[in-house]
């Protein structure tokens, strides 16, 4: 009986998509910490986070396809070239976010996904979206709209708008893995790195990489980053871009809690009202999906 309830839940579609967009959320939430405690510039992070990605990642592109890589890569090498691209440029610019500005800013403008997820799905792929998810989106829009002002005064903006590219490029991602259904998941998440690296290589600083930095970016690249980005690149199988994207507060919630509690790092007044305005609206968006 439970083996046949779990399997109905794996297959009967949004739930379990949802239930893996909530779990990679969570997983990539300690991203954000590791990048403070390593204490180095965020470019020499992302290089290395792209580095020790590609062993565990091709282990499990290997157990998963195969001899039949050269066949997916054939069937849908442009998208996958796009789509790595978009990652390794999501993953660099969030990085370099959380370096530049406060931690509860970068996850609190990336909780605006649906913002982008629902704009990019309706134009470009006709993906259907509700009044009520528009009214959820509207209201991420003005929360980080006040988190962004707060920035602009105490500083951090360079870092905001980094998140806001971050979050445009995932959101663009959402949407190429929605529309191509059967694209390798595993070859976007295991060609990202190879990007990651070639966009870094040059700015980033290697004589930088200490002990602590070394066993952070280990830490993001054999198991935080491969674990959840398959979790989310699988998730848009099952749900919508923009249901994928709501669960984008899961990791605003935990990020800010793990830095909190580390480096007692208490976010502005701006970014409390930002995001709870941010966190209602996409819990709201939410219940309205359901």
């Amino acid at each position: 009986m439970r083996k046949n309830k779990l399997k109905q839940f794996t297959q009967s579609g949004r739930p379990f998509g949802l239930f893996l967009s909530a779990s990679g959320m969570f997983i990539v939430s300690t991203d954000s910490l590791f990048t403070r405690v390593a204490e180095i510039d965020g470019w020499t992070i992302a290089f290395f986070v792209g580095v020790f990605s590609i062993p565990s990642i091709s282990i499990i592109v290997w157990r998963t396809l195969g001899k039949n890589i050269i066949t997916e890569i054939a069937a849908f090498k442009w998208q996958l070239l796009l789509s790595s691209a978009l990652a390794a440029i999501g993953t660099t610019a969030f990085i370099q976010a959380v370096t530049r500005t406060a931690v509860a800013n970068v996850v609190t403008i990336v909780a605006g996904a649906p913002i982008f997820a629902g704009l990019i799905a309706k134009f470009a792929i006709g993906e259907k979206t509700s009044g009520k998810t528009w009214t959820a989106i509207g209201g991420t829009f003005i929360g980080i709209l006040i988190i962004v002002s707060g920035s602009i005064t105490t500083g951090g903006i360079d870092g905001d708008l980094m998140a806001l590219l971050a979050i445009l490029v995932f959101s663009t991602n959402l949407v190429i893995w929605r529309h191509f259904k059967e694209m390798s998941r595993t070859l976007v998440v295991l060609i990202a790195p190879i990007f990651i690296m070639l966009f870094t290589f040059i700015p980033a600083q290697f004589d930088t990489l200490d002990r602590r930095a070394l066993l952070c970016t280990l830490g993001m690249g054999l198991f935080v980053g491969p674990i959840a980005r398959l979790c989310m690149v699988s998730a848009t199988r099952h749900a919508s871009a923009a249901e994928v994207s709501m669960f984008t507060p899961v990791e605003t919630i935990f990020a800010s809690l793990w830095v909190w509690l580390w480096f007692d790092e208490v976010p502005e007044l701006t970014t409390f009202i930002g995001g709870l305005l941010v966190l209602a609206s996409v819990f709201y968006g939410i219940k309205a999906g359901k």
